[in-house]
């Protein structure tokens, strides 16, 4: 969906109020300390988290099904990242099981429309104390934007952006149901965060701010296997 406008959505998302200040600090966060670590960073777009994360110690490897995009992460990455083209809604027959220490998958999981098997998936490549870091739409944002029932499960085709000819086709669903797919996978929640803006936005995005003070748009999540330690909500 993305490769149509992919160089104009890199450079929107690499400073924007929503991308910058709002989802990469939340992710991040939850991925926590990863220095040492094997990171595995599922669609990852232009490479904004995947240089962050090898800024931090990371060693990384990741995909997206965006040819521009991978080159943009590979070379905002100087090349120091394993990134290949690859769609999600197939296995990564190329990743070991048990090798990854984190999976990051940012703003990506409403798209596919198998996700229970794409989250079988991060388990497999997962060590056994590893941890999936994701994030998605809040359900309520949907709601709101969208109307009708909370409970709704379907695929929505719409524009990224409100004022940019950017289509997408995306899923709506409740926390319920985004929480029994986490179960259905072999997962439980960790962590769950509502996130909220970081103090820079006040003064270079006040509107957005003030929204995102009030409802928040994005939700993320950290997520262990069942065998691990964890919380199930």
């Amino acid at each position: 969906m993305y490769e149509r406008f992919a160089h104009e959505y890199a450079s929107h998302a690499e400073d924007s109020a929503y991308n910058a200040l709002y989802d990469r600090p939340a992710v991040l966060g939850l991925a926590g300390d990863v220095e040492g670590l094997s990171v595995f960073d599922a669609a990852c777009g232009p490479g904004l988290y995947a240089r962050e994360l090898l800024e931090r110690g990371a060693h990384v490897a990741g995909c997206d099904v965006s040819p521009t995009f991978v080159d943009l992460a590979q070379a905002r990455c100087d090349g120091l990242a394993d990134l290949r083209v690859h769609d999600l809604s197939e296995p990564l027959t190329w990743v070991p099981d048990g090798s990854a220490d984190l999976v990051v998958l940012a703003l990506a999981l409403h798209y596919i429309d198998d996700r229970v098997a794409l989250l079988r998936e991060f388990r497999r490549i997962l060590a056994p104390s590893g941890a999936l870091v994701l994030s998605t739409e809040h359900p309520t944002m949907g709601w709101m934007r969208l109307g009708g029932s909370y409970f709704a499960e379907e695929a929505v085709e719409e524009s990224l952006s409100p004022t940019q000819d950017w289509p997408i086709r995306a899923w709506r669903r409740s926390l319920t149901a985004i929480c029994a797919e986490f179960r259905e996978a072999g997962f439980l929640i960790e962590e769950l965060l509502e996130p909220r803006p970081v103090p820079e936005m006040v003064d270079r995005f006040p509107e957005d701010h003030a929204k995102l003070e009030v409802l928040p748009a994005f939700i993320a999540f950290r997520l262990v296997p069942a065998s691990g330690a964890g919380v199930s909500l």
